[in-house]
């Protein structure tokens, strides 16, 4: 090598994944054996001057929940600058969750990391299965401007490490990658040889004095053995030639002479003995010095050097998502798509939670505190946390062992259930201050909540309780019963279509705040009504009156069996359960929608992998089952039934071999089975008056395993070369064409993740399917551009190569899953078509309050806020992190310039344009209860609301 003087930066950092390998309580065990030891050895060797959490805070907060005695000399080291903490609270798998739970990640990971006394301002983003677009922009507006991370970048198109990345709005970050080994790098080539030798095993471990221990009982179940006084080989020899190869790894890769080492591996224990050894480095090297240092000491460096050099501007120039799969073989670096499809009913679950957090808990808390009800600030960080814990990137990712799924399982549904009470006690208090008492004896105060920031008319579904007192149901003295049915006007006295759906009579409870409850009889009537004009971001009433009357009526939304039609759309059922789509408006025929296909499953959580001879199954052609359910003139729905037969699971050819002497076996092919079992799917189909959406309610009994599900939509639209989908705060375009990757470390990515819509348009007309909880699709490179959601994606793997293999069985996905989700026709590309306003909708419905004549001060109608573009997606309304003021959040979704009337509720005083990160940019005029916001392409814009 020739010499020169290089400054060696090693950085310290341990990858500990808190849902990974372990359970997370034996997890926790683990880390704070690390970092009572990792204490220890920072209080009494200087040398030892830092340590990289990993940039997630949540290192320190799980060690202190079980060592709270520790906090001080925790908070000493991080206050020195010595323990390296944040900005995250965890590391996300960014493209599996919301853009909003990755600014509440990294404000929860600011808040926790400036209370125990600073937050590492450096971009180390190692861990997500590619980077979202709008990740520099995060940063930006987080006050750091460098990124640092690997997967999702293919390493062959970069010469340098450092290159520069931009997101939609332009916002710049400078951004570097890794040598060889990424995180890894020293850990591989130097420590390990170091500590190893030329290797340990069993015998050089007990040479050494070492021992294995095996809880070996069948009380238990460890299967693996642990490693008791590991011995330590200290060949230095090893070591120093490792550094050379290292060297040879990065110098010419680096623009500068600053080089980044990392020492550290998954939840591994901080060692001691790395002082020690870059001591004997330095003494007998000639190219320069290694320094325990920090990566935000690295970045500046670069930074400097790169300026220094006047090489800032010859740097490589990146735009938009990070999304490549990885080409040149490095082992550490796949994309690893299958993460987007692992055990999918978590995913699910994450959205669920998102979108009643996001959609409905936190605004309606923001518009009851408008009107004086305390904001549950403490009870909405509780469900956020519970959220960014499983949002960690191996938990949401699947790649975990089920012990953590059922952890997490239980996690979301504290969350679930915060978001509800906090939603339903919010409504309560709006309820409450309606005035309601122009009502009769015998009428109901309906109230239509629209959690969007334009008015919304849709036609909804409602269940109202009728109770029995009021005479109307049974005959006097009998229990024969009489038919009756509902009417419904607005606010303003005029009538509102109502379609009746169904009745139960049933006994049901009313909750007192002291005494208990009171009971009622009642009849449970099933509506559906026109929800017509409900204000942005507010609420309309209803009054509902029950009559004794049959309604006949004489308009159908499904004209003749088997079909769906109104205003816009008119779809037949076929035969074999596909849907056959008019779109009126462009006169534009889709055939072949809504069919299912499976196939074979031998990857695991990381990759999706076919077995030999993998046999794809179809349900096109195949007969099924075709019921209505329900008809009228708002709302028509079909039942399609399936009975469909399976590979059971995986299979291979064993033969045991017997000559004269040991036995041998020969396996043969891993295949799908020749023994199959039935799984029932139940799809009910829905087409609402006026509405431009056909829905799908889909119920799968899974009962066969190692197999991928998939629903499919031809889009027939040959000539789309990309198609639309929708990220954390942005939409972006992809290639639908598949590369040849030959030859690749990683083949092409065929599916991707999306977050709640796909659209394929050719600019003049196109076919968006919008879903909640399915993030992993495919636009299929062949003439029918078909757009295949991943339903289930099943295997037995938990994906970790240094356990010995146990079924995971949750793995497999057996039992009731339900998905939701629905197409839409369009004319033009998708702003034309204003997917993205659907897809939203689909994800936040409408909902409906029931409630008896009381005084209120609030009219029947109002609007706490509404924003005068649709294209402006509005993803939050909450409180202030430090104040008690209000902040409101979106980002604009077409790729132009647009300038915002927000009007306001009347309390709101001043506006102040704010960072993601909550600090102030500038102040805005108010006038008329309305600001103006100008917003550029892909901008994401904060609002501080003072009131």
């Amino acid at each position: 090598m020739e010499p020169k003087n290089y400054k060696m930066f090693l950085a310290i950092n341990t990858h500990w994944d808190r849902e990974y390998r372990w359970s997370f309580v034996e997890t926790q065990i683990r880390l704070v054996e690390a970092v009572d030891l990792l204490i220890d050895t920072m209080e009494k060797d200087k040398r030892f001057k830092y340590f990289h959490t990993d940039s997630q805070v949540s290192f320190l907060d799980d060690y202190l929940e079980v060592r709270p005695e520790n906090h001080d000399r925790v908070a000493k080291l991080v206050r020195e600058g010595r323990l390296l903490t944040g900005p995250w609270y965890t590391l996300p798998a960014e493209f599996l969750v919301s853009g909003e739970a990755l600014v509440r990640n990294l404000l929860l990971g600011h808040r926790m990391s400036n209370d125990l006394g600073g937050v590492m301002k450096a971009g180390y983003n190692i861990f997500s299965w590619g980077q979202v677009s709008q990740l520099p922009q995060i940063y930006r507006q987080f006050g750091m401007d460098a990124i640092m991370f690997y997967r999702g970048i293919d390493q062959s198109n970069l010469d340098k490490l450092e290159f520069k990345w931009c997101s939609p709005d332009g916002s710049e970050a400078l951004g570097v990658t890794f040598s060889s080994y990424h995180r890894l790098n020293f850990w591989v080539y130097v420590y390990k040889p170091y500590i190893n030798g030329s290797g340990l095993d069993r015998q050089s471990i007990i040479d050494h004095q070492g021992h294995l221990f095996n809880l070996c009982d069948t009380y238990g179940d460890d299967i693996n053995h642990w490693v008791v006084n590991q011995p330590r080989l200290n060949d230095f020899e090893k070591a120093r030639k490792g550094l050379d190869t290292l060297m040879e790894t990065v110098v010419d890769r680096s623009s500068t002479d600053n080089l980044l080492f990392l020492q550290g591996f998954d939840q591994e224990n901080p060692d001691p003995i790395v002082p020690d050894l870059v001591d004997q480095l330095n003494e007998k090297i000639d190219f320069g010095n290694i320094e325990i240092g920090t990566i935000g000491e690295y970045l500046d460096a670069v930074r400097d050097g790169l300026k220094n050099r006047d090489l800032m501007e010859t740097l490589t120039v990146f735009e938009g998502e990070m999304l490549n799969v990885e080409q040149s073989g490095d082992p550490f670096a796949p994309l690893y798509n299958g993460v987007f499809s692992a055990r999918m009913p978590l995913k699910q679950m994450n959205t669920d939670c998102e979108n009643r957090l996001e959609n409905w808990a936190e605004p309606v808390a923001v518009w009851a505190s408008l009107s004086g009800r305390a904001y549950p600030f403490n009870s909405l960080m509780m469900a956020w946390k519970e959220i960014l814990r499983n949002q960690q990137h191996d938990g949401i990712g699947g790649c975990h062992v089920d012990r953590v799924t059922t952890t997490m399982i239980e996690r979301y549904r504290n969350a679930r259930d915060i978001a509800e009470v906090i939603t339903r006690d919010s409504l309560m208090h709006l309820v409450a201050d309606i005035d309601y008492s122009d009502l009769d004896d015998k009428q109901i105060g309906l109230t239509v909540f629209n959690p969007s920031a334009q008015q919304r008319s849709e036609v909804v579904e409602a269940v109202v309780d009728i109770p029995h007192e009021w005479g109307l149901r049974f005959i006097p003295g009998t229990s024969c019963k009489m038919p009756i049915t509902v009417q419904l006007e607005n606010s303003e006295g005029k009538q509102i279509p109502v379609q009746l759906l169904g009745l139960e009579d049933d006994t049901v409870f009313g909750y007192l705040k002291y005494g208990s409850h009171i009971h009622m009889k009642v009849t449970r009537c099933r509506i559906v009504f026109e929800a017509d004009v409900i204000p942005a971001m507010g609420y309309a009433g209803f009054k509902l009156t029950a009559v004794q009357r049959v309604d006949r009526p004489i308009e159908w939304i499904s004209p003749e069996m088997n079909v769906l039609e109104n205003e816009h759309l008119h779809a037949e059922i076929n035969s074999d359960g596909t849907i056959s789509l008019l779109d009126k408006k462009t006169t534009t025929r889709y055939e072949r929608l809504h069919y299912f296909d499976d196939d074979g499953e031998m990857g695991g959580p990381l990759i999706h992998q076919v077995p030999n001879g993998n046999c794809i199954y179809s349900t096109l052609g195949q007969p099924a089952e075709i019921g209505m359910i329900e008809n009228g003139p708002l709302i028509t729905r079909y039942r399609i039934e399936r009975t469909w037969m399976l590979p059971e699971s995986l299979d291979a050819q064993m033969k045991i071999h017997v000559p004269h002497g040991s036995e041998w076996v020969d396996h043969g092919a891993v295949k799908r089975s020749n023994k199959k079992k039935a799984i029932k799917i139940v799809t009910q189909v829905t087409l609402r008056k006026d509405s431009l959406l056909l829905e799908f309610e889909t119920t799968v009994e899974n009962t066969v395993k190692d197999h991928r599900l998939r629903i499919c939509f031809d889009s027939d639209i040959a000539d789309a070369t990309h198609c639309n989908v929708d990220a954390p705060y942005d939409i972006v375009s992809r290639e639908i064409a598949i590369p040849d990757s030959s030859g690749w470390y990683e083949a092409a990515a065929r599916t991707l993740p999306a977050h709640s819509f796909v659209d394929v348009s050719n600019g003049k007309r196109g076919l968006t399917v919008v879903q909640t909880g399915l993030p992993e699709y495919e636009v299929v490179d062949d003439p029918h551009r078909t757009i295949a959601l991943t339903l289930l994606r099943c295997f037995g793997t938990a994906g970790n190569n240094s356990e010995t293999f146990v079924p995971q069985d949750l793995a497999q996905c057996q039992g009731r899953h339900v998905f939701k989700y629905a197409v839409l026709a369009h004319e033009g590309d998708y702003r034309q078509g204003t997917s993205h306003v659907y897809a939203e909708r689909f994800n936040a419905p409408l909902r409906v309050v029931q409630s008896c004549r009381h005084k209120g001060a609030q009219p029947q109608r109002k609007s706490f806020l509404s924003v005068d573009n649709p294209d402006f997606v509005v993803t939050a309304l909450k409180r202030a992190e430090y104040s008690d003021d209000f902040i409101l959040r979106g980002f604009n979704a077409v790729d132009k310039g647009i300038k915002l009337k927000i009007t306001l509720d009347e309390a709101v005083r001043s506006v102040t344009r704010i960072t993601l990160e909550e600090k102030d940019v500038s102040k805005l005029a108010v006038k008329d209860n309305a600001v103006t916001v100008p917003v550029q392409k892909g901008q994401i814009v904060s609002l501080r609301l003072s009131v």
